[in-house]
């Protein structure tokens, strides 16, 4: 790859005025600067467009604001975006996030210094609304920790990425060339997940554990870190223990049917696309949508009918649940 590759930034808005101009300026911020900025809005209905039309005027580096005439959703706008880029490497953005300064320009380091790779996300800082620091960092909020990001490192991202999604998009570049990963994407899978797992399994995705982003956490956000400690607490306060219970045996439910359709539907791909039935995805994907149909019909039954069940998948629990064997006290006592 040469040194004068060319950043694209694929951003998607909808409904955005708060957060997209600290947003914009932090991009503006970058030692490396974009050769672009492909904005598409999804139809926002306040001053969104305003404001990207307005840092455009000033912008160090060419921007392109696409009005979608009609409402893509979170995925097609993504996928709409990623399809206009021009540049050699893609950088996906979010509206309502904060980039450091030196983000693009380590993350084309990386590029250039591994040229097998055909992806690279890395870690950040979680913000609150105010862009102050919570002293959490977005892979914990995920619980990729130490051994999870050793065997990332050591070839084993697939398996990894088969428990949970531990690539943020806001955090993620690709190379041009990934582009037609997203051609197969299934309508029950994110873009992020989606590329993260295909470029893990077709080519090479690296995972850079410097803090590159401010994620914000907020009660707007498509997709939100996990629940924390402080909110749980508060809630059983608000509502009981046996209110608790029942929702978090909503929202696991919740959980194991969209991993069902997700690999339900990866398999349907793989199958399309003439996989061979030894390939090692095709077989994996099958494993998790099992687990994952398995577990959302346990949660539906008595706790004493499910301890069977629960026991003789330990090994399933162990290697497709995001909490590994908690995960199975988990569906023992909900």
């Amino acid at each position: 790859m040469r040194e004068d590759v060319r950043f694209s930034i694929a951003m998607c808005t909808y409904n955005g005025e708060k957060y997209l101009g600290e947003q914009l300026e932090s991009i503006a911020r970058q030692q490396q600067l974009p050769a672009e900025l492909v904005l598409c809005d999804d139809c926002s209905s306040d001053a969104t467009v305003s404001i990207a039309e307005r840092f455009a005027v000033e912008s160090p580096f060419p921007v392109r604001i696409i009005r979608n005439p009609k409402n893509l959703g979170y995925r097609g706008n993504f996928a709409q975006a990623i399809e206009l880029c021009t540049g050699e490497l893609i950088a996906l953005c979010d509206q309502d996030d904060v980039w450091y300064p030196q983000k693009l320009k380590k993350l084309k380091e990386l590029f250039l210094s591994n040229p097998s790779a055909a992806g690279v996300f890395s870690n950040g800082d979680l913000i609150d609304s105010s862009s102050r620091l919570l002293g959490k960092d977005l892979w914990g909020s995920f619980q990729f920790d130490t051994f999870d990001q050793m065997n990332f490192r050591s070839g084993q991202a697939v398996g990894v990425l088969l428990k949970r999604n531990v690539v943020t998009g806001m955090a993620f570049a690709i190379r041009s060339s990934s582009k037609n990963e997203l051609l197969a994407m299934p309508s029950s899978w994110n873009h992020d997940a989606w590329l993260a797992l295909m470029l893990a399994a077709h080519a090479r995705l690296i995972a850079c554990p410097e803090h590159l982003v401010g994620y914000r956490v907020h009660g707007n956000q498509q997709i939100g870190v996990p629940i924390s400690l402080k909110e749980k607490c508060s809630y059983i306060l608000s509502h009981g223990i046996s209110g608790y219970i029942q929702l978090s045996r909503d929202r696991n439910q919740k959980e194991y049917r969209e991993n069902a359709l997700q690999f339900d539907a990866l398999q349907v791909c793989l199958e399309k696309l003439g996989i061979s039935s030894d390939d090692h995805l095709l077989i994996e994907a099958h494993a998790k949508a099992e687990h994952a149909h398995r577990g959302g019909a346990l949660l539906s039954l008595s706790r004493l009918r499910r301890l069977p069940t629960v026991l003789g998948h330990l090994r399933s629990y162990k290697k497709y649940s995001p909490t590994g064997l908690n995960a199975a006290f988990r569906d023992l006592v909900l």
